[in-house]
């Protein structure tokens, strides 16, 4: 295993407070942020990050894409036996910037420790992408990716929009999360993959359907630039 940023219990280090102006209650941000994985790659520049793919040996090739997307790449082999396939034929594919790569490796080990091959994501990077994204948010910046399934080395598939069971506002992880009928095993998997993807610190963004309507299908994972929050729901 790669060396890493350590990882500590999320919620331990959380303050309580909302962050002003993020807008929901569930936002937390920790006392040690600056320390977190999520900082270290929304603050880096471009050829520190590039290296830091080398370093750890990623594949990947440098690619092109809109001007909000600092440095994009496109990953060419998986991040730790676990590959990321493009499977929405009517989004932009593989390309990302470099700093959601660094956190998809991490979240690549969580995932391989669980069996996980695969990851089909819907979105990616999206030039069309709508809403209120600034540079250095969201899928208009290569910085956020959806994934509408994981698939395990024994065929077994877990599929968001058919397996989650969430429902728009309930918590996801922690304290006063709505847990899953025990018998409904792959959305307890969901659930673990989230929660733990969550626990690295390496996304500022972790959102499933629990968030809202709009995520039923897929998990949205995702950097920010200027930030000092996480959200898990």
């Amino acid at each position: 295993m790669r060396p890493k940023f350590a990882v500590l219990p999320l919620l331990a280090v959380m303050t309580l407070a909302p962050v002003a102006g993020a807008g929901n209650p569930l936002v937390q941000a920790p006392a040690d942020y600056e320390a977190t994985p999520a900082h270290a790659y929304g603050e880096m520049t471009s050829e520190p990050c590039l290296q830091m793919l080398r370093d750890r040996s990623i594949a990947f090739e440098q690619a092109t894409a809109g001007p909000l997307v600092e440095t994009p790449v496109s990953l060419s082999g998986p991040l730790h036996g676990v590959t990321f396939r493009h499977v929405h034929a009517r989004t932009s594919g593989a390309v990302m910037d470099c700093r959601l790569v660094l956190a998809l490796d991490d979240f690549a080990q969580v995932l391989a420790e669980h069996g996980v091959v695969e990851a089909g994501y819907v979105a990616a990077y999206r030039p069309d992408a709508t809403g209120s994204a600034k540079p250095g948010q969201r899928h208009t910046s290569g910085l956020a990716i959806d994934i509408a399934w994981f698939g395990r080395q024994d065929g077994q598939r877990w599929v968001v929009e058919k397996d989650f069971a969430g429902r728009p506002g309930a918590r996801t992880c922690g304290r006063g999360a709505e847990t899953p009928d025990p018998s409904a095993e792959s959305a307890t998997m969901l659930r673990k993959l989230v929660c733990e993807a969550g626990k690295t610190r390496s996304f500022h963004l972790v959102l499933t359907p629990n968030y809202d309507s709009e995520h039923r299908d897929h998990v949205h994972l995702e950097v920010r630039r200027n930030v000092r929050w996480f959200l898990v729901q």
